[in-house]
C-alpha cells in the first residue's frame, strides 16, 4: 500500500487471497477438534514458507521477459480476436449451459464434453484481452463492440452464476490494461474497500448463488439487489471464523500435509504430466482406457493415512499440492512461479503487448496457484500459447525485436 505501483503487481495480490479467503479458514480450523494434532502448525507453516518464497522470486533480479517484442498489423489482430471471440462464444455458453447438470451429475467432477467445451471457451477470453489492448492503443467502435460482446458472457457467469475466478480476472484484466497504457490505478482507499468487499463476498458465495440462481441452478432467480443485500455476508465470514461454517479446501490441506508428512510418499511434480495427458488427450476419441493407461497413479494420502474424504466441490490448496512434492522445499512451486511473473510484468511495464496480454490470461490461473492446485498455472502457458500464438504469428509484420521500451508501447503497426 505504500507505493500504489505494487497493488497490481503479484505479490500484493497473493497477499490479498490470503488475507480474504486462507486466514479466515486458518482461524476457524483453531476450533476443530478433529484435526490431528500439529496438522494446523504445519499447514500454517508451509503458508508463510510459500508466501516468503514467492515474493523471493518476484523480487529477484527482476529483468524483462526477452521474448516476443515483435510489431504486429493492427488489423490481422482485429480479425484473430474477433474470431477467438466468437469460436469462444459458443463453447462459454455451452459450459454455462451444462455446469449445473454436470455438477450435479459427476458430484463437482467434471468429465465427458464439457472438459472440451471448458478448454475451447478460452478462446473468448483471448479474444477479449486482445480488443481490450487495440482499445487502449486506440480507441475505435470495432473493439468496443468486440469488448461489448464478450462482457456479456462474463457478466452473465459473474453476476447471475456467482462465478468468482470470472469477477477476479475480468477485473484484474481491467485494471492492468489502465496501468500498462494509462499508468492509472484506483485510489488506495477505493483498493482497501475492495479487498475487504471482496472478503465479504467470496466467504458468501453460497448465499449469493441460492439468492441469484432458480431451482435449475441454470437460469436467474429473479432476485434483485434488494435480496443481494440482505445476505449476511459479515456474519457469514465471523460464522467462518470462529469454527462454525463448514471448512473444507484448508481442513484437507492440513490432512493431506500431515499425511504426507507422516508417510514421507511423494509425487516429485509427476502430477503436470498426469494434467498434460487430461488437458490434451481427448478420452472422447482416443478412448478412456487408453488415456487412463498414459497417466501416473498416484495414492490420495490423506484418504489411505487417516480414511479422510474431503468434501465435494472443495480443493486441496496448492500448498497441499506443492507439500505433497517435494515437503516443505515444494515451496520452490511459489518461487518459480513469482520469478516467471516478475518477468512478464517488468516486459508489460515497458511496453511488450504480448507480455501484458499473457499477464491478463494467466493472472486467474496464478491466484488459483493458492486456492486450487499449482497445476493451472504451469499449464496455463501452454493452453495460452496453443491459442494466442497461431494469432500472433500470423499478425505479426517483422521480425526485428523493439528495442526502445518507449517506442515499445506503440508496437502495432498501423
Amino acid at each position: 500500500m505504500r507505493e500504489r505501483s505494487r497493488m497490481i503487481q503479484y505479490p500484493f495480490l497473493v497477499a490479498a487471497v490470503y488475507l480474504g479467503w486462507m486466514l479466515p479458514q486458518l482461524l476457524g480450523l483453531l476450533h476443530d477438534p478433529y484435526l490431528p494434532e500439529g496438522a494446523l502448525a504445519k499447514t500454517i507453516f508451509m503458508a508463510i514458507l510459500c508466501l516468503g518464497a514467492l515474493y523471493w522470486g518476484y523480487t529477484t533480479h527482476p529483468r524483462p521477459a526477452r521474448l516476443f517484442w515483435w510489431r504486429f498489423d493492427e488489423q490481422r489482430l482485429l480479425i484473430g480476436s474477433l474470431l477467438l471471440s466468437l469460436l469462444g462464444a459458443f463453447f462459454f455458453f455451452q459450459v454455462s449451459r451444462l455446469a449445473a447438470e454436470v455438477t450435479a451429475a459427476t458430484g463437482g467432477q467434471w468429465i465427458g464434453p464439457i472438459t472440451i467445451y471448458v478448454f475451447f471457451s478460452r478462446l473468448l477470453t483471448i479474444g477479449m484481452v486482445i480488443a481490450i489492448i487495440l482499445h487502449m492503443i486506440r480507441p475505435r467502435w470495432q473493439t468496443l463492440l468486440i469488448i461489448g460482446f464478450d462482457l456479456l458472457f462474463y457478466l452473465d457467469r459473474i453476476i447471475i452464476k456467482g462465478r468468482r475466478a470470472a469477477m477476479v480476472e475480468l477485473a484484474l484484466i481491467a485494471l492492468m490494461a489502465l496501468w500498462f497504457h494509462r499508468r492509472w490505478l484506483p485510489p488506495r482507499w477505493a483498493v482497501i474497500a475492495g479487498l475487504v468487499g471482496g472478503a465479504l463476498l467470496i466467504n458468501s458465495i453460497g448465499d449469493y448463488r441460492a439468492t441469484m440462481l432458480g431451482e435449475d441452478r441454470k437460469t436467474w432467480s429473479g432476485a434483485g439487489l434488494e435480496d443481494i443485500m440482505e445476505i449476511d455476508y459479515v456474519g457469514n465470514l465471523e460464522s467462518l471464523v470462529r469454527g462454525e461454517a463448514l471448512i473444507t479446501d484448508l481442513k484437507n490441506a492440513a490432512m493431506n500435509i500431515e499425511a504426507v508428512d507422516q508417510l514421507l510418499v511423494f509425487d516429485y511434480w509427476l502430477t503436470l504430466w498426469n494434467q498434460l495427458v487430461n488437458s490434451f488427450v481427448p478420452g472422447q476419441w482416443v478412448g478412456y482406457d487408453l488415456k487412463r493407461s498414459l497417466m501416473l497413479d498416484f495414492n490420495n494420502t490423506a484418504r489411505d493415512y487417516f480414511g479422510y474424504l474431503p468434501h465435494t466441490g472443495s480443493t486441496y490448496t496448492g500448498l497441499s499440492d506443492a507439500f505433497q512434492s517435494f515437503w516443505y522445499f515444494g515451496a520452490i512451486k511459489f518461487f518459480l512461479a513469482g520469478l516467471i511473473m516478475s518477468r512478464w510484468y517488468q516486459a508489460g511495464f515497458h511496453g511488450n503487448i504480448v507480455a501484458q496480454m499473457i499477464l491478463m490470461l494467466i493472472i486467474s490461473d496464478s491466484l488459483h496457484l493458492i486456492t486450487h492446485s499449482t497445476q493451472p498455472f504451469y499449464m496455463g502457458f501452454i493452453e495460452i500459447a496453443v491459442f494466442l500464438l497461431p494469432v500472433l504469428l500470423l499478425a505479426r509484420v517483422e521480425k526485428s525485436r523493439v528495442i526502445h521500451p518507449a517506442r515499445s508501447l506503440y508496437a502495432v503497426a498501423r
